[in-house]
């Protein structure tokens, strides 16, 4: 999920809009390369560039409409040049076209490449930020499908910085951190950039002896700040209270965290992956699961990846590419130029269109007839693509019928929404939402206004295709979605 806004660490600064700090990141990184491109003398022209973004695959459909609106708003990347990848998928597709003959350094992705038509594994792709877990089965030498619908959360490496921080606030007191934010922002994120640099070094060889410790560097502003908020030291502070014997202040400027407590950092990401991952497995439908493909730039973390070794490993083939935490970034590439490699998906959702109906004895509720409109049942939950169920990529949903309530009106909307329940009756229900909507302007030409409607739903984003029946004239949209 994208916070609508972004909070800077000085109260007295304004809040900036999220989709302002995307767009500014995209259209830096689309000026870079152009530059570059100048720079070489490349012949390459600006609207024969095809750009890919990878998003996770746990995002909703208003998460990546999100980073649309983010590249287009200021990146200047139109609809029909900005392709979504989905990261695990397109960690996959390259790891599938590593060569399987190389006798170079060892390389997991030999073995994902070499997999037989038929064979099915997991894809966990732990980040920055999210955890993302897909399983795909190899339909051919080089397709896949996915077969389980994607799922993860928020376990990725950032979660390690988020237990440090925690223990920061244990140790000094939010004041005393609220006041670095604010007299000192640069010191408050070189103390989390040293961490950062510590985190990403630490590794499953420091646990042979927990006794040792974990050096990070603090700013001399936090010590200060520390004894202006207390009125006392903090080394004099630490020989005292919950962390004694676990982490102490060596030096003028020296934290040491024992290495027994610096792993515990690591405990909530560990925790909810492995569960997550045992969850997925325990499916009767995935029993022929037989590997774990480990990508993503937490996977680099032997923390992370031993712990899953050791729950999983005398299971199932665990198996992490050569530079996993740019697996995504190199299958993102493939995927530009072979977005066909994917030939189906599972739908996270069951999505449909609001409508009115006669009321259907036997089906509506009697309490219904108190509530109709024109005669009509109101608010039910036209069902197109059921959670759980298989989309084949290039091919739409089934047409659905309907009929404007007037057949003065020059337009019509549409309602989307999205539940996890397979079998909604309403919109109204518990756990539907309303995600977007469609309008389609109406010809002149026919006093019939008959419409029918599908969904394009295998594809990273949902497309919605609307023919008036009596002129033939089609609509090609995507839902604006609501925030």
């Amino acid at each position: 999920m994208i916070e609508e806004s972004l909070e800077l660490n000085n109260p007295e600064l304004k809040k900036m809009k999220a989709v302002e700090v995307f767009a500014a990141v995209i259209a830096y990184f689309k000026k870079d390369l152009l530059q570059t491109k100048e720079q070489r003398g490349t012949t390459i022209k600006e609207k024969d560039i095809q750009w890919v973004i990878t998003v996770p695959a746990i995002w909703d459909l208003k998460a990546k409409q999100f980073m649309r609106e983010a590249a287009k708003r200021y990146g200047g990347i139109s609809h029909d040049q900005l392709t979504l990848a989905l990261e695990p998928e397109a960690a996959s597709m390259h790891c599938r076209r590593v060569p399987v003959g190389i006798t170079e350094e060892s390389d997991g992705g030999r073995k994902i490449a070499s997999m037989d038509v038929g064979s099915k594994y997991i894809v966990l792709d732990q980040g920055g930020g999210t955890t993302d877990i897909a399983v795909h089965e190899v339909t051919g030498k080089n397709t896949l499908k996915e077969i389980n619908q994607a799922c993860g959360g928020h376990w990725g490496g950032i979660t390690v910085n988020g237990e440090f921080y925690s223990f920061l606030i244990k140790l000094l007191g939010g004041d005393v951190i609220n006041e670095v934010k604010i007299n000192s922002p640069s010191d408050y994120f070189q103390l989390l950039y040293n961490f950062e640099h510590v985190k990403t070094s630490f590794t499953s060889e420091h646990m042979t002896d927990s006794n040792q410790h974990q050096t990070i560097r603090i700013p001399i502003s936090w010590l200060q700040s520390y004894q202006m908020v207390t009125d006392c030291e903090l080394k004099d502070a630490m020989k005292q209270g919950m962390y004694v014997g676990k982490a102490y202040l060596s030096g003028a400027d020296k934290l040491r965290i024992k290495n027994s407590l610096f792993r515990t950092f690591f405990d909530y990401s560990i925790d909810n992956v492995t569960e997550i991952l045992a969850s997925v497995l325990s499916k009767r439908e995935l029993k022929e699961v037989e590997t774990i493909l480990i990508v993503g730039g937490h996977s680099k973390s032997t923390i992370l990846t031993d712990a899953i070794m050791k729950k999983f490993g005398s299971r199932y083939g665990v198996v992490i590419p050569k530079n996993p935490d740019i697996a995504v970034l190199k299958g993102a590439v493939l995927f530009g130029f072979e977005p066909d490699i994917i030939t189906s998906r599972v739908a996270r959702y069951t999505y449909g269109i609001a409508m009115q109906r006669p009321f259907i004895s036997g089906v509506d509720p009697e309490s219904k007839r108190k509530f109709l409109i024109n005669g009509l049942v109101d608010n039910v939950f036209d069902k197109h693509v059921e959670i759980g169920q298989v989309v084949n990529i290039g091919e739409f949903q089934k047409d659905h019928d309907y009929v404007p309530a007037s057949k003065d009106y020059k337009g019509v909307h549409f309602e989307f929404y999205a539940t996890e329940s397979k079998n909604p009756k309403y919109v109204t229900d518990d756990g539907c939402s309303c995600i977007g909507v469609l309008y389609f302007e109406l010809s002149d030409k026919s006093n019939r206004k008959d419409l029918k409607l599908k969904l394009y739903a295998s594809g990273t984003e949902i497309m919605a295709v609307i023919t008036e029946k009596s002129t033939d004239i089609q609509t090609e949209g995507y839902f604006s979605l609501l925030g």
